[in-house]
């Protein structure tokens, strides 16, 4: 299926199969007849197949107009939903799609839901949708199979231009806008029978890159390491959450790639003290001198939490370990220190090295 800025849509299908053997359409795109590389890490030279399908040097993917339909405005978004159906957007408006029965040809639209401005993202999760347009940010609805009706239950309590977006589950929903920040937007406290559609999302954190995040994937990422299990004397150990599968890849408008990670309150906790130091220290404090925090935080309404800096953390390993205790013994709440919160500053338990070192090593270890 292929979306396209002239208004139209595409659906292709391979030459040769059994329902496109004496279809009339004309063949479009043209084929590709790459074959598999013998230094690929997938194959060998003997193995030429994918999956156990037999794989001749000289076959060629050919593509045929299967469907072909006019929509009434710019197709930017297209996605699977529940197995059956498709999204498409036009314009400020977006359909579910479905093929009938009795005609695979023809695309039939089942039901139609508008927003106030262009369609740039389309995106689904069980029953759930999620788009997002050019200026009111993202909006969730749920479709209605028996009624077929679209009805929006939430919509972002801020105007965003977005980049893109994906649901982690049916509440939760990680959106990047053309400003270069990157926020998770959830409904989890609110109630579907109760809840006005008009900015009751919540803003659970926020981060800002300086990049534009132009495609966000969700992806799995494990940080805990075989010796874990040896290490259950330590707290950190103990604290570790199984979260892979809540990892979320971003990858920007000048080539980087950003991978997000869940960790636990506790660890949060640990390193947001740490990042607190490193700010301000002299050997990991901005060359510039610049506000880091202020930094961090362009695009983002005061009270909402921030995603920890990555980068600042991992320049934690590169001391020595009398920088790092130096690091380490610089307290919170003094003249040369950021304040967390706006509490009364509590006794807190003393950060050791070998905390830190140990969360930072598995993080690190992982990506690497």
């Amino acid at each position: 299926m292929q979306n396209s800025d002239s208004g139209s849509m595409t659906f292709c299908s391979k030459a040769g199969s059994s329902s496109q053997r004496t279809s009339p359409f004309r063949e479009i795109v043209g084929y590709a007849a790459e074959q598999l590389s013998s230094s690929s890490l997938c194959s060998s030279p003997d193995d030429n197949s994918i999956e156990g399908i037999k794989l001749e040097e000289t076959e060629s993917w050919h593509l045929r107009v299967a469907c072909a339909t006019i929509w009434p405005g710019m197709v930017l978004a297209v996605c699977p939903y529940l197995d059956r159906y498709f999204l498409a957007s036009a314009g400020n408006a977006f359909y579910v799609c479905g093929f009938p029965n009795d005609n695979s040809q023809r695309v039939r639209r089942l039901a139609v839901g508008r927003t106030r401005f262009m369609i740039m993202t389309l995106t689904a999760h069980f029953t759930r949708i999620a788009v997002g347009d050019c200026r009111d940010g993202i909006l969730f609805y749920t479709y209605h199979e028996d009624a077929r009706k679209l009805d929006q239950l939430y919509c972002d309590p801020v105007q965003r231009l977005v980049a893109d977006c994906i649901l982690m589950d049916v509440d939760t929903a990680v959106v990047s806008d053309r400003k270069g920040s990157i926020a998770v937007l959830s409904c989890s406290n609110q109630s579907e029978d109760n809840a006005s559609p008009e900015r009751n999302l919540t803003r659970s954190c926020s981060f800002y890159m300086g990049e534009i995040a132009v495609s966000i994937r969700k992806g799995s990422f494990s940080y805990k390491l075989p010796a874990d299990d040896i290490l259950k004397g330590f707290d950190v150990a103990n604290t570790i959450m199984d979260l892979s599968h809540n990892s979320i890849m971003a990858s920007t408008l000048l080539g980087s790639i950003i991978v997000f990670i869940p960790i636990s309150r506790e660890e949060h906790a640990l390193l947001e003290a740490l990042q607190a130091r490193l700010v301000v220290h002299p050997l990991t404090a901005p060359i510039l001198g610049n506000d880091h925090n202020e930094f961090r935080s362009r695009e983002s309404s005061a009270g909402v939490p921030k995603i920890l800096d990555g980068d600042m953390l991992a320049q934690f390993l590169e001391l020595t370990s009398m920088q790092q205790e130096a690091v380490l013994e610089l307290p919170l709440g003094s003249p040369d220190t950021v304040m967390l919160s706006s509490k009364p500053p509590s006794s807190p338990a003393p950060i050791t090295v070998n905390q830190v070192v140990r969360l930072l090593e598995r993080v690190h270890y992982a990506l690497n």
